[in-house]
């Protein structure tokens, strides 16, 4: 895929926009299928919305722009839901997702953040969560559950030993113990792992088969490969194009649509079949925000407040 041509000027990119009274300068143009037409946006932009319940995570992952968070900040429920009533009467919001910090590390919290969202928002509203899989197993607490999208978890690599290395030693679930939890939800198809790319771990097409067969055990839904943001030392000297990786080439993958948000994102969707037939979804996505002018989207976080990305300016 192309990514560097266009129909858009530079100024036509973006546009200012008014949210809970802040202008914010967010993306006026939808991603493109052919890396050459980048339609614009309607009238009303709306973002996607990241909510952090807690700043925690029992995870080191070397990678991550929070691995040194120690901070176990909670947000305010009574707080977060004024500023969801407010975002929803200015219908700025086309999906949520629940991050963090981890999520499940205040499973009662987690709870009370979903009810208030679909509260406000509505049950046809795409609400998904992102986790290492610590506390999974009380995911039947969540009664809303059935209405979620996608769990996401974050797996970085298909051997246990290997996996909770790259966590820093943090209690996160084993494949018997994934797979037993998958088993519990026979309703939806609700898990997706996702697996960071990295030079000393998975990083050729046979480690990617290697991963995409133990998320097949295991009974997950789709796969996610993303190259590594460029966030810090280590996160630069490991990182992997997902073209090294996942290609065309080969025979097992069969890719199914593509975006490119100019230099800044890149994403394929497909599906991989086994030796023994068995079928799963992917996708590779790569993104690197570095010059990016505009909001991505903006975030909830556990300080109570609302800003126009991650680190971002604060909207409120």
């Amino acid at each position: 895929m192309q990514n560097t041509n266009c129909c858009l000027s530079c100024d036509e990119r973006t546009r200012v926009v008014n949210i809970l009274g802040k202008p914010v300068t967010v993306k006026n143009y939808i991603c493109s299928a052919d890396g050459v037409n980048y339609p614009k946006k309607q009238e009303n932009v709306q973002l996607q919305l990241t909510v952090c319940p807690t700043s925690f995570c029992p995870g080191t992952c070397r990678f991550c722009i929070a691995k040194n968070t120690k901070s176990k900040r909670k947000l305010d429920i009574k707080k977060f839901e004024n500023v969801m009533t407010r975002l929803k009467e200015e219908d700025r919001v086309r999906g949520i997702k629940i991050t963090g910090g981890e999520p499940f590390y205040d499973v009662g919290l987690l709870n009370e953040v979903i009810s208030t969202i679909y509260g406000i928002f509505g049950y046809r509203f795409e609400v998904s969560v992102s986790t290492n899989g610590m506390n999974l197993e009380k995911l039947h607490e969540i009664k809303d559950l059935e209405h979620i999208e996608a769990i996401h978890i974050s797996r970085h690599h298909y051997d246990d030993k290997i996996n909770q290395a790259i966590f820093g030693g943090a209690p996160v679930p084993t494949a018997e113990k994934l797979k037993e939890i998958i088993s519990t939800v026979s309703y939806k198809d609700i898990f997706v792992y996702n697996c960071m790319l990295l030079k000393d771990h998975i990083n050729s097409a046979k480690e990617a088969h290697k991963f995409l067969d133990f998320a097949i055990y295991t009974k997950a839904k789709k796969v996610g490969f993303m190259s590594c943001t460029p966030v810090n030392a280590y996160a630069k000297e490991q990182a992997i194009r997902y073209e090294d990786v996942i290609n065309d080439g080969d025979p097992s993958l069969l890719f199914t649509r593509g975006f490119c948000d100019y230099e800044f994102c890149r994403c394929r969707d497909g599906v991989y079949v086994s030796d023994t037939g068995s079928i799963i979804e992917f996708y590779v996505r790569s993104t690197n925000s570095d010059g990016c002018k505009y909001s991505r989207g903006i975030v909830y976080d556990a300080d109570d407040h609302l800003r126009d990305g991650y680190c971002g300016n604060v909207i409120l």
